[in-house]
């Protein structure tokens, strides 16, 4: 049996793959290596009943984050401990949303969820386009970076009227709230990213169209139409952000003659494929 694990900034997706083929999902909030202490990892695999008493040969844990050694290190270091008897592979979120829509030829690998990223594929190696700087400083188009948008609107009062009253029906929210999440609580993008809901529910708004299309655009002018070789292959999106609003990001890749390969809500079901074609 082997164990598959694919986690974002908000959920984890963990999959148990028996020696039969068949599967056995559950998902949990998020992990990030960056964010948790070993104390704090060996805690949620101690409280996951699923994983109780049962014996892995291998496990595939891919999750943002490990781009740093250290964390990287210390969540390998912890899956060793849990799982004595198991092969350990820590892997990016990045190399999971490429091997998920791998189609056997090489292709740019667009990330475009809580947070955002991209990198090109050939099948075996991962080349980091551009650096990958968080919500403070990059993740152009991704749902933290929305939620940063249409809140700024709000507390600013650009929002067209219409909007401005739906919003404040939906969220009971102020400045002073919005300062202390962004700013105390822990997991910001997190929260940011919790406002997309709403700019999917108004997605034919032509004030939210406009904004995620500026969001969109600020993403391949960076990370793609920068790149020497961008009409040259075709891209994949991942993520619920690219998915959701995939109209748009059609739109765009148009205009800007990018092929697009595919779109995937969730790399899940592309690494489980993967995975069972490799063991």
């Amino acid at each position: 049996m082997i164990l598959i694990v694919e986690s974002g900034s908000t959920k984890a997706d963990w999959v148990l793959l028996h020696a039969d083929g068949l599967e056995t999902k559950f998902r949990t909030k998020g992990w990030n290596p960056l964010f948790l202490t070993e104390d704090e990892m060996l805690e949620r695999l101690s409280s996951y009943k699923e994983l109780s008493e049962k014996k892995f040969k291998a496990v595939y844990f891919y999750t943002a984050g490990v781009s740093h050694i250290k964390s990287s290190e210390s969540l390998h270091s912890i899956l060793s401990v849990f799982f004595s008897k198991a092969h350990i592979h820590v892997e990016s979120d990045m190399l999971a949303a490429a091997r998920a829509v791998y189609n056997h030829t090489a292709q740019f690998v667009a990330i475009l969820g809580t947070g955002s990223n991209i990198a090109f594929y050939d099948g075996e190696e991962l080349e980091q386009l551009t650096p990958s700087l968080g919500y403070v400083l990059g993740d152009e188009a991704s749902g933290a970076s929305l939620g940063k948008a249409i809140l700024r609107a709000y507390l600013y009062k650009t929002l067209p009227k219409d909007l401005y009253l739906q919003f404040s029906k939906v969220y009971s929210i102020s400045k002073d709230l919005v300062l202390q999440s962004v700013h105390k609580e822990a997991h910001a993008n997190r929260f940011l990213a919790s406002f997309v809901p709403f700019l999917v529910e108004h997605q034919s708004h032509i004030y939210v169209q406009e904004l995620v299309r500026k969001e969109f655009y600020s993403f391949l002018k960076t990370h793609v139409l920068s790149h020497p070789l961008h009409q040259d292959y075709c891209i994949s999106f991942v993520g619920s952000v690219a998915f959701l609003f995939q109209e748009i990001m059609n739109d765009l890749c148009k205009e800007n003659k990018l092929k697009i390969s595919d779109f995937k809500q969730s790399p899940l079901q592309g690494l489980i494929s993967y995975h069972k074609a490799n063991k």
